[in-house]
């Protein structure tokens, strides 16, 4: 968690778009103090999420069908989830904007978002379902992206999946990562600039970058002590004249650099109102690309 606030009392917490809700039920438990609102359009992702919501006996957690956009849902939220969701909306700018609308004041919205580089090859096999399918996005799509070998593998977004085995989890993932018809990757600038004047957002900042098998969170700022969690300069490179080089770019330009180096598969963004970024911890500030609708100094890595 990106906050001070190790506890999120009395806080109200959106998951919009929460799936099968696997992420929204593990915030819930591990904060019990405040309450939890899930959204999502699907009614059978929404079942699986209901089913183990009261198999493991979590009375903070409200399931609620509905769309990113939609009527209801008018908050204020003192946070805002989105994991994986973006990519899949018509108007992603017009999607924060209808989110950023909800957040109370100090509020925060956290974003996990599928990155331009590591999602390269996904593209490709996406075109390839599309047509041998016909388009179909249903049972018949489904079962030409397990012909072909497909699926969404348990690692590929870092150490942990969202799948626990379910077949029906699995199912949704793998159709998710190949049969919706709308499909956007970012570059960390592209994410930056998706907030750029929008009301009631102060600051854009970066957080964690996952790839295959791995994933670190950010101290740009070097904020904090060394710690394995944080990704050092010396993952990225073991030459002194190239860390001395990349030492003395502006944050924003290490960050383009950061994701050249390792071709992310997906990344976590957090922004806020403009009295948001001091209830986050100190690191944040040092990962700062957007801050009163000006991205920071150096350009965003586009």
């Amino acid at each position: 968690m990106v906050v001070k606030d190790k506890t999120l009392a009395g806080r109200r917490v959106l998951d919009a778009g929460c799936g099968t809700g696997h992420q929204l039920l593990g915030l819930a438990s591990q904060y019990p103090q405040a309450s939890f609102t899930g959204m999502d359009l699907s009614r059978s992702s929404l079942g699986v999420a209901a089913e183990l919501r009261d198999r493991n006996r979590l009375t903070n957690v409200e399931l609620v069908q509905g769309a990113i956009g939609g009527d209801g849902f008018e908050g204020p939220y003192d946070l805002i989830v989105m994991t994986g969701v973006l990519h899949c909306l018509d108007d992603p700018r017009a999607g924060l904007a209808w989110l950023a609308e909800r957040l109370a004041p100090g509020g925060l919205m956290y974003l996990w978002l599928f990155h331009s580089f590591g999602e390269h090859q996904r593209l490709i096999d996406r075109e390839l379902v599309r047509l041998l399918s016909g388009g179909d996005t249903g049972e018949e799509g489904l079962s030409v992206v397990h012909r072909l070998g497909f699926g969404r593998s348990a690692g590929r977004y870092g150490t942990h999946s969202s799948a626990t085995g379910d077949p029906r989890d699995q199912d949704v993932l793998d159709a998710d990562a190949y049969l919706h018809p709308v499909m956007r990757t970012h570059r960390f600038g592209d994410a930056a600039r998706l907030f750029e004047g929008l009301d009631g957002i102060g600051w854009v900042a970066l957080n964690g970058v996952n790839w295959d098998g791995g994933g670190k969170i950010l101290d740009l700022g070097r904020r904090h002590p060394s710690s394995p969690v944080f990704l050092s300069d010396a993952d990225l490179f073991d030459d002194e004249e190239l860390l001395a080089r990349y030492a003395a770019l502006p944050v924003a330009e290490r960050a383009a650099v950061m994701e050249l180096r390792l071709a992310p598969t997906g990344f976590t963004v957090v922004a806020g109102t403009p009295d948001a970024e001091g209830l986050c911890e100190p690191r944040i500030a040092g990962n700062v690309l957007l801050r009163n609708g000006t991205a920071s100094p150096g350009g965003t890595g586009r």
